[in-house]
């Protein structure tokens, strides 16, 4: 394979701080064009990977995916949004969460990019992830002393794949919206999660998953300001022929993939001066005579899933979780990397649940899928890993990919005035008041004091390089006469000090009161649809 250009590594990238700070790295007016012309090279390129040009898994991978998020939307009694399948493919994920809006901003922005290149959007909900705490954070309190409380919507709390909870028909989650709504009405806020939820329980009495359900709900709200996405979950997904075939690629070539992965995550974090052997991701390992890949695996019905271990011989390839599971596949004289695919979907139907990794899932999407990848604050900051394996590993330059997000913060009154340089102002004159009171005094204070203190401070600057016993014995001498002056100086600037004390007190309430008053992390689904719906068109207004 031809070996890519040196990779360069993306820029810092900052959360936006302030009320509707919105970070697009390239910028969105350059996203139509970055897209079409990747397809245009890609879907082109001759490069060969397993024996097939780059272009041809591309239109595969494509076409199948585009026709099973066409087949998801009719599962769930959707109209598919209007698409052109031909046209760029606009692609992005997130975990199934009821998430903030700077993550909201980047499913809105696959809808709007894929217009402008006539192209289709979709959305790849990570259910394969384990879930996070089924509860959404809310306001309380006043603006003076805000707080935050949680409401939970799910009774089953588990450290599980998103994909294999089940939501239940209790008051916990059918009635949600209505503590939510009486919660945030103390902040005269009218939230939109009354308008979504019933998405969420028609999804959850068709017996569909707690993520499926949670998805419903923003789905709904997309489709209601006419951003609407396709929609594919990871698990239905990593069951489809074209990414068992990517999978079985990567165990058949299990010791060349494991060296390009680790070189991949060993040179980000040298880069980087990262000491922590697991971040951003732990490196694959040889155990005895297997090799770790990519990929968790795990039994419906299993509370843990595990890595993916790999062992192969000239005739046969065999798959462990390195505790009960081994299954054996026999490798003949045809198409090894079809035959394992089809094996792999063959386990897959009897109950073994196969999923990719975080970092195996964007490489997947990257190279064979999407023609334009919008990330997240979070995932582009690791995406010199994912272009360093693909160069690496695939031989191919890395495609260009997006970074958006934004911040909205809830109606909560506005933050107060107050910054942390103020408190650091503070605290300096705090340092300089104790150490330096006669610089705070009146002409007429302790007038005896301070000459006192500026005479010993003559001494101390004229013998600084006299290293004579005598003058060692004198510095420790001044040492406590320093000591003496500096209590007595002290003396007289207590009601000062008492006054900046309480200053500090009150800037660090506010301080604290504006870490909720100015959060980004509140749910979208808190937001009024006015608010709402401004954020998105002002920070795609680039796209009009």
């Amino acid at each position: 394979m031809p070996v890519s250009s040196p990779i360069i590594a993306p820029q810092s990238r900052r959360i936006p701080q302030h009320d509707g700070g919105v970070l697009a790295d390239p910028p969105l007016r350059h996203g139509a064009r970055i897209a079409t012309e990747t397809q245009h090279i890609l879907s082109s390129s001759d490069i060969r990977i397993a024996g097939v040009t780059l272009g041809n898994w591309r239109d595969d991978v494509a076409a199948d995916t585009i026709a099973a998020a066409c087949e998801y939307a009719t599962h769930n009694g959707r109209v598919p949004p209007p698409h052109d399948p031909t046209g760029p493919l606009i692609v992005g994920g997130h975990q199934p969460t009821l998430f903030h809006c700077g993550v909201l901003l980047k499913n809105f922005g696959l809808s709007r990019l894929a217009q402008q290149a006539q192209g289709t959007a979709l959305n790849l909900i990570v259910d394969n992830d384990i879930s996070t705490p089924h509860h959404l954070a809310l306001p309380d309190g006043s603006r003076e002393q805000p707080a935050t409380r949680l409401v939970p919507f799910s009774t089953d709390n588990s450290a599980r794949p998103w994909e294999d909870i089940k939501p239940s028909l209790s008051a916990t989650f059918t009635g949600l919206p209505d503590r939510v709504t009486d919660a945030l009405s103390r902040w005269n806020i009218s939230p939109v999660l009354p308008s979504i939820w019933p998405a969420a329980i028609s999804s959850a009495e068709k017996g569909h998953g707690l993520a499926e359900c949670l998805s419903a709900a923003r789905i709904s709200l997309q489709d209601q300001f006419g951003h609407g996405t396709l929609e594919l979950p990871i698990s239905r997904l990593a069951t489809r022929q074209p990414f068992l075939r990517f999978m079985a690629m990567v165990l058949l070539q299990a010791d060349r993939f494991q060296g390009a992965y680790n070189r991949a995550l060993n040179s980000y974090r040298k880069s980087n001066r990262i000491r922590s052997r697991t971040h951003p991701a732990a490196n694959l390992e040889r155990i005895d005579s297997w090799l770790e890949t990519p990929f968790w695996c795990w039994k419906i019905g299993d509370t843990h899933r595990r890595r993916l271990l790999v062992r192969a011989t000239d005739t046969t390839i065999t798959i462990s979780d390195g505790s009960t599971l081994e299954e054996d596949c026999r490798l003949g004289s045809g198409s090894n990397l079809d035959n394992l695919a089809t094996q792999l979907g063959h386990w897959q139907q009897g109950g073994l649940k196969i999923r990719p990794s975080a970092l195996s899932t964007t490489l997947f999407a990257r190279v064979f899928l999407a023609d334009l990848f919008i990330h997240g604050i979070g995932g582009a900051k690791y995406d010199e890993v994912t272009d360093a394996l693909m160069a690496d590993f695939f031989g191919i330059a890395p495609p260009e990919y997006m970074t958006l997000s934004g911040t909205l913060h809830l109606p909560l009154g506005g933050c107060h005035d107050v910054s942390q340089d103020d408190r650091s102002r503070l605290v300096s004159r705090r340092r300089r008041m104790i150490h330096n009171a006669q610089d705070f005094l009146s002409d007429g204070q302790a007038v005896e004091l301070r000459e006192r203190k500026t005479t010993l401070i003559a001494q101390q600057q004229a013998d600084r390089l006299d290293n004579s016993d005598s003058s060692i014995r004198n510095r420790q001498i001044r040492y406590h006469e320093f000591r003496d002056v500096n209590r007595e100086l002290n003396r007289h600037t207590i009601g000062a000090r008492q006054a900046l004390e309480g200053d500090l007190q009150e800037i660090d309430r506010q301080l604290n009161a504006n870490s909720v008053l100015a959060s980004r992390e509140f749910s979208f689904c808190l937001f009024p649809e006015t608010p709402l719906r401004e954020f998105f068109d002002n920070s795609l207004a680039d796209l009009n």
